[in-house]
């Protein structure tokens, strides 16, 4: 076929025609180009005699069929040639290159695609190859532009003129497929803010060294980081996974002196499977880390990938609905960085990460975080807890140490097996796992405290306040103590210190809470003591909810404290108050047998209804647990009468209406054991009690001006103490007590002015 036989194809701009010997000077100018010369196999030296016999070729090609050639002109100009080859049985090879004043303007784009058009629809081509040297990304733009696919790299199948072999890139288009990219081409669109720039990788990034053993150790996929020596691959390898559509990836620069500080990007932007899903991967060099580059830009990336891609290039967003990261579990500074960001962990996998060289059997743990567009970022970002220290007069609290390690074979004790969840208590052989959990949990916002001695730096338990949620201000506080630091009072100092902590406003490095809550087995009185000393209230029980280290099932307590509870105290003290034979002092948990003693005794239970049927130790320690309560929420103080030499219970006394109608009065009420009757204890203690109810509050004494006392109509024993006292009749209540027995009296009302007492 002789070349004015070629058909002329042309969109009105770029024409497409036959090879005429006037173009030969340009073919020498084109293919002497450097660019050419880098990515084509034409002969060395090339002049005009090459140029005529390229020419012959062309017009042979058309004769015998073997090839379609066209030259490309624009403004009247040879600008290039395209052509393709003829495999057979429905198969063509594509082939262009452009003079180097024709690039750049679209020019090959087009003119393949006039061929393309051609071929398909004219020449019985069913399906088009392509193939580049790999790294030829102007070719692969072309390519691309007009719908083929990247299909692969053939290793070492280009060899250029001057004898060097590279790798090849394959790439095809079938007839019935769209003529139009099957994927985007990512830019890596400039993003800015708090002093990091966020652009392109450029040429001149080469660093002056490697990964280091930071990035050696967590960076599975060793070629992310570039390396001096492999600079110019990884280059490329980054700008091919763009072209690719596979992902974008930034250089994360210092706005100021444009200094590399690290990369990040987000890849698997290609795969069907997760359409508009994608990974998000990073790294620091080392003198950037610690100084909140990272988190500015994941904050940056995470915004731009969310945002609609309304501009063509893929400048303006990515357009993605859900983000994902992957840590080694090791990596908490990377698990950090994600969840202040907002990711949230979703999935922990044992034993999954390897290195090069490394034996599979000591694989890695990794942690996955995930974030849809559709998340509120401001309620699920997660700021770990600072690094805080707290001291009191004999405590410091701080971190967790390695050098904490429990000595071997120590371990919790006989009371934390019973009170706490299996594997709180660390031992020696545990102690590696709890000491990574303490970092995960404050990586997750938990404020948590070794509780140590501010001397010798002994620990002597723990004490956190943990599972916060910010959006309500929630937090709940757990504590332990080893057995060598029980009954001194650390954890009411450590207690105190950490509710201070954790109502201090956040900018004032505290945890900036509203409300603490505190749950507990239901018979750990010791516990609970701490809670309502320390101004908790009893919100409720529950039972058979708790499981022990030791596998018993117990009841449950539970506790809340309010930041304004703080503020406005309302808890009494249960003072000692001795006198000359009797002692006024708190209920203890050892003074259980007493108590069962008195209340299954019949004169007792014929003069108090409602006890418990049978009355045991579990209700006598309800008892002593019931009178701490009422005193913490400022009802009510409830003394046991005790031998003032031996310190034997003798009876129980109380004060009580101190939160009610009537602030300045205090009602009385009180029982004894059976063997303390009639030996003046309880007038004794009843008289201590009345001259605390009308101390003034300024000396130690609760103020009250009147104090009233109930006695059943018959209990003559009662009546009498009131009036041994000085109390005064003031009236009858007709039928209004019910008895042990069921039956019903009349009560006898008898009350004390705070003026008569001291008359």
């Amino acid at each position: 076929m002789a070349t004015a036989s070629v058909p002329e194809l042309t969109d009105g701009d770029v024409r497409l025609r036959g090879h005429r010997a006037q173009d030969a000077a340009r073919v020498v100018e084109q293919v002497s180009d450097e660019r050419s010369r880098r990515w084509t196999t034409v002969p060395t030296p090339y002049g005009p005699a090459e140029a005529d016999a390229f020419l012959a070729q062309v017009a042979a090609e058309w004769t015998d069929g073997s090839g379609r050639w066209w030259a490309v002109e624009v403004d009247g100009r040879f600008a290039g040639t395209v052509n393709y080859s003829v495999r057979g049985a429905g198969a063509a090879e594509i082939g262009f290159g452009l003079h180097p004043d024709a690039r750049g303007k679209q020019v090959a784009t087009r003119a393949v695609g006039l061929v393309l058009a051609y071929a398909f629809a004219q020449d019985g081509v069913e399906t088009m190859g392509w193939r580049a040297a790999r790294g030829n990304l102007a070719s692969w733009r072309v390519a691309w532009a007009n719908g083929f696919s990247l299909d692969g790299t053939w290793p070492g199948q280009h060899v250029t003129p001057s004898g060097m072999r590279d790798d090849l890139w394959v790439g095809h288009l079938d007839a019935d497929a769209a003529r139009e990219p099957r994927l985007p081409w990512w830019e890596p669109a400039p993003l800015q803010g708090n002093g990091i720039r966020l652009r392109e990788w450029r040429d001149s990034d080469r660093p002056d060294a490697g990964p280091d053993e930071t990035a050696r150790r967590y960076v599975v996929t060793q070629t992310m980081v570039p390396a001096p020596e492999s600079f110019d691959t990884w280059l490329l390898d980054t700008r091919t996974s763009m072209a690719a559509g596979e992902g974008v990836h930034w250089c994360v620069a210092d706005a100021q002196t444009d200094e590399v500080l690290g990369g990040i990007q987000i890849d698997q932007l290609d795969s069907r499977a997760t359409r508009g899903s994608g990974m998000v991967a990073y790294w620091l060099t080392p003198g950037a880390r610690g100084r909140g580059v990272l988190a500015t830009a994941l904050d940056l990336v995470v915004d731009h990938a969310f945002a609609e891609r309304t501009d063509p290039a893929g400048l303006t967003g990515l357009g993605v609905h859900r983000l994902w990261a992957g840590t080694d579990a090791r990596n908490r500074a990377s698990q950090r960085a994600l969840r202040r960001a907002g990711f949230r962990e979703v999935l922990l996998e044992k034993q999954v990460l390897t290195h090069a060289g490394q034996d599979p059997k000591e694989a890695f743990d990794a942690v996955s975080f995930e974030l849809l567009a559709s998340d509120d970022r401001a309620a699920t970002r997660v700021e770990p807890a600072p690094d805080t220290v707290i001291e009191t007069a004999r405590l410091r609290l701080r971190p967790w140490r390695e050098s904490d390690r429990p000595a071997p074979g120590a371990g919790p004790d006989e009371a934390a097996l019973r009170g706490m969840p299996a594997g709180v208590v660390p031992t020696a052989e545990t102690f590696d796992e709890f000491l990574r959990r303490r970092g995960h949990y404050r990586d997750k916002g938990t404020h948590d405290f070794a509780i140590a001695d501010r001397v010798t730096d002994e620990v002597l338990g723990s004490i956190a306040v943990f599972g916060i949620d910010r959006e309500v201000g929630h937090g709940e506080v757990g504590y332990w103590l080893h057995p060598g630091g029980r009954g001194k009072g650390y954890l009411d100092e450590a207690l105190a210190a950490v509710v201070e902590h954790a109502f201090r406003p956040t900018d004032d490095d505290g945890a900036g809470l509203d409300r603490l809550h505190a749950g507990t087995v239901l018979d750990n009185y010791a516990s609970r003591a701490v809670l309502l000393r320390n101004g908790f209230r009893l919100w409720g029980e529950d039972h058979q909810a708790y499981v022990a280290a030791d596998g018993e099932r117990s009841d449950g307590a539970y506790y809340e404290l309010l930041r304004e509870w703080v503020d406005r105290p309302v808890a009494v003290e249960i003072p000692a108050v001795d006198g000359e034979r009797v002692r006024l002092r708190p209920w203890r948990a050892a003074d259980a047998a007493a108590i069962v003693d008195a209340c299954t005794d019949p004169t007792t239970r014929h003069w108090l209804a409602g006890l418990p049927e049978p009355y045991d130790e579990k209700a006598a320690l309800a008892y002593v647990h019931q009178a701490r309560e009422d005193a913490a929420a400022g009802t009510s103080i409830t003394w046991c009468i005790a031998d003032v030499r031996t310190d034997e219970p003798l009876g129980s006394l109380q004060l009580s209406g101190l939160r009610g109608p009537r602030p300045r009065t205090a009602a009385v009420g009180y029982w004894a054991l059976p063997q303390a009757r009639r030996r003046g204890a309880v007038t004794e203690g009843v008289r201590l009690a009345v001259r605390h109810a009308f101390l003034p509050s300024e000396e130690g004494g609760l103020g009250r001006h009147r104090t009233v006392l109930i006695a059943a109509d018959g209990n003559a024993a009662s009546q009498s103490v009131a009036e041994r006292i000085g109390f005064s009749r003031n009236g009858i209540e007709h039928q209004a007590e019910t008895l042990g027995d069921g039956s019903t009296v009349d009560l006898v009302r008898f009350e004390l002015l705070e003026s008569d007492w001291r008359s």
